[in-house]
């Protein structure tokens, strides 16, 4: 009799290994990587991700960093003497230690990046500073490996060709950059306020840059040199005189100081709750000395008139006797709306925005404001000027008000229907909604500043007219850049005939408003 066939079963050591994995494994497990179908993207592969990009805001006293997406820059990154000093150098430690600013032309040397006035000036030294704030960032703020990602720097519109050479030099040749895109600080600051055209103002350190900008493109710009600078030499030489003995005048104090007080000093609003209340025109401050504080007083009147003297100078009557470098604001602001055309200078009147540290003082852009109004009541939109023009003006509009005659209307040729009364009201209620434009009226708006509208234009992926490619900065310099400003229409052009560079081919590049 043949014996039952057995089933095959499986060994004991199997089966062991089974109910143990089945006991450890509570939590399902998902696969390390899935694959989806997408027109649009590709989360299942790895070659279709791009890193975000890093953006860095170039300023002569600081430097501002951060991601492309984000609303506000993750580190500022100041340059101080304490920064720039060697290892072992502990002499602020030092009880006593008090570091003296100069009151020569190089006050706040030591805060500074780069100047405009390069004469005796140390390009190396500002290559060792951009290398050290670039590695400091990166390694310590972003922790981020350096070279992989998009570097989008945001640049002033006035800048020195040998500094900007040698910013890019450094960054290209210390790190694997693929691409380095420049940004104008006017243009981002649009974007960051929601309009395509506008006035920017940028009162920065060593000068005040007034831009106008016309559907993203920079049309016409001027400087002075009454900026932050000039603003605290003026206050330490006024203050020098009042604060007593033994008090602390470097550039940290006074530079908190005016931050503290011109909303105080600068804006009506504090002044006339100051009258309504009764308070008097003097302000006491704890003036800091190398051991400890003393109560020194001030005259807001003074406070007031040195800042006032030190950005918009004396009165209108004496602006026509200052050099051109050291107009005041409100003429600087006045000059570039007189040399734009009328439909862009409307505009651009309209859409008037501050940046920079020094527009970041509260009081100091209404005070700005209000003088460049008056300035412009006095004077209006004329190219000629003085005393005598003045009268002959006044007495033309006055002859011309004594001849304006009533109009009869008894001569009105105009006929009324019934089919024109229906159309307005179709037409008036159609606008109804629509709220026109403002148009040839002084007006300040608010900006989020230049890094924020450089983030969103990061994350729309938006090209700027300068892309720099590492391999042919490095071949060629800025002696490279291209003439055309607009080098995407040849590109264009070339690539529809069948016209494209060969491999290793060098392919213009333009330096837009920089060149």
């Amino acid at each position: 009799m043949a014996s039952p066939t057995k089933s095959p079963t499986k060994p004991r050591a199997d089966l062991r290994r089974g109910l143990s994995r089945s006991e450890n494994e509570t939590t399902p497990v998902t696969p390390p990587t899935r694959f989806i179908s997408s027109n649009l993207s590709t989360p299942g592969s790895a070659y279709g991700k791009e890193d975000d990009a890093v953006i860095i805001e170039l300023s002569p006293r600081y430097l501002k960093a951060g991601i492309e997406g984000e609303s506000h820059p993750q580190i500022r990154y100041d340059f101080t003497p304490e920064k720039a000093q060697k290892l072992g150098d502990y002499r602020q430690y030092l009880p006593g230690y008090t570091r003296q600013e100069s009151k020569n032309g190089a006050w706040g040397e030591g805060h500074e990046l780069w100047r405009n006035d390069l004469k005796n000036f140390d390009l190396g030294l500002l290559s060792d500073k951009v290398e050290r704030a670039v590695r400091e960032i990166y390694n310590k703020h972003l922790l981020l490996d350096t070279g992989h990602a998009r570097l989008v720097l945001v640049v002033p519109g006035l800048l020195p060709h040998p500094v900007l050479a040698t910013i890019l030099q450094t960054i290209l040749e210390r790190w694997s950059f693929p691409t380095v895109t420049l940004f104008p600080t006017p243009v981002t600051a649009l974007v960051a306020a929601g309009v395509r055209s506008g006035l920017v103002i940028e009162i920065g350190w060593e000068e005040t840059t007034v831009t106008a900008v016309y559907e993203y493109r920079e049309v016409f710009a001027r400087r002075s040199t009454r900026a932050s600078k000039l603003l605290t030499r003026k206050f330490v030489e006024w203050a020098e005189k009042r604060l007593p003995h033994g008090c602390m005048l470097d550039l940290e104090t006074v530079e908190e100081f005016l931050a503290r007080i011109a909303r105080h000093v600068c804006d009506d609003k504090e002044k006339q709750a100051a009258d309504n209340t009764g308070t008097s025109d003097t302000i006491d401050v704890q003036w800091p000395t190398s051991s400890f504080t003393q109560q020194v007083t001030f005259l807001r009147s003074e406070l007031k008139a040195e800042i006032q003297q030190s950005l918009l100078g004396n009165d209108i009557e004496e602006e026509g006797h200052a050099d051109d470098e050291e107009l005041p604001v409100q003429q600087v602001i006045y000059n570039v709306l007189l040399n734009l055309p009328p439909d862009i200078r409307g505009i651009c009147i309209s859409r008037m925005m501050f940046i920079g540290d020094g527009a970041d003082q509260l009081g100091l852009q209404s005070l700005i404001t209000k003088s460049f109004s008056r300035h412009l009541e006095a004077k209006g939109w004329s190219t000629i000027q003085g005393k005598k023009v003045r009268r002959r003006r006044e007495g033309l509009s006055e002859l011309a008000q004594g001849r304006v005659q009533p109009v009869d209307v008894r001569h009105s040729d105009t006929i009324w229907t019934e089919k024109a009364e229906t159309e307005e009201r179709y037409l008036r209620e159609k606008h109804k909604h629509i709220q026109p434009a403002t148009y040839g009226v002084v007006r300040q708006i608010d900006t989020l500043g230049s890094w924020a509208g450089a983030s969103l234009l990061g994350t729309l992926k938006v090209k700027s007219f300068v892309e720099i490619q590492r391999e042919r900065f490095l071949s060629h310099g800025l002696v490279g850049a291209s003439r055309d400003l607009d080098v995407s229409v040849l590109q264009q052009r070339m690539s529809t005939i069948g016209l494209r560079p060969k491999a290793g081919e060098r392919t213009s590049w333009t330096l837009a408003g920089w060149g």
